[in-house]
């Protein structure tokens, strides 16, 4: 799974959702600055749902959280962002 990014699964029996979690990411970069927890921890969190209506109104709520509007993983992200704005 790549930076800030959310992906949705079908299994089996419902729905899948990984995303990566900006706390934990902050924390192990903490972690790598020695000022924070001595373990590095996976950001990449699992949820599991059983109907489709569960996983939108979850991805509506997480969205935000999970892709944060003001991060860019590169300087290529920016200035795309910048350009479908003119």
């Amino acid at each position: 799974m790549s930076y800030n990014c959310i992906r949705i699964e079908r299994e089996r029996n419902g729905f899948s959702v990984k995303a990566t979690d900006p706390a934990i990411e902050e924390a192990n970069r903490k972690r790598r600055d020695n000022d924070g927890p001595s373990e590095w921890k996976d950001p990449n969190v699992e949820f599991s749902f059983d109907t489709k209506e569960q996983v939108l109104a979850f991805v509506e709520k997480a969205i935000d959280i999970a892709l944060p509007a003001d991060e860019y993983s590169s300087a290529f992200d920016k200035l795309a962002k910048e350009a479908m704005k003119a």
